[in-house]
């Protein structure tokens, strides 16, 4: 269920008319802007830094094997460079 901001606001109405002012106040000041659904756990993000993190090491070493491959190709080329020229 979405919540919109007029729901919000009616909520904030019935609950000070229940509670009082103050109390429905300190009630709506301690929910979360969005949906509980939207908002991250501390486990969430740890779980976010080390998912990351693998990604991260993975780059580096997919990085690293394109640049081995693009000096094995450079050789190759040197070679046959220095064939063709040699063959002239």
């Amino acid at each position: 269920m979405h919540i919109t901001e007029a729901d919000r606001i009616d909520m904030l109405a019935e609950l000070r008319r229940c509670h009082g002012e103050r109390v429905g106040d300190i009630i709506v000041a301690h929910l979360p802007p969005v949906g509980w659904g939207d908002i991250a756990r501390q486990a969430d993000i740890a779980r976010l830094e080390i998912d990351i993190a693998r990604l991260e090491h993975r780059v580096d070493r997919l990085v690293t094997a394109v640049w081995a491959a693009g000096a094995m190709i450079f050789s190759g080329f040197a070679g046959l460079y220095a064939l063709v020229i040699t063959s002239l």
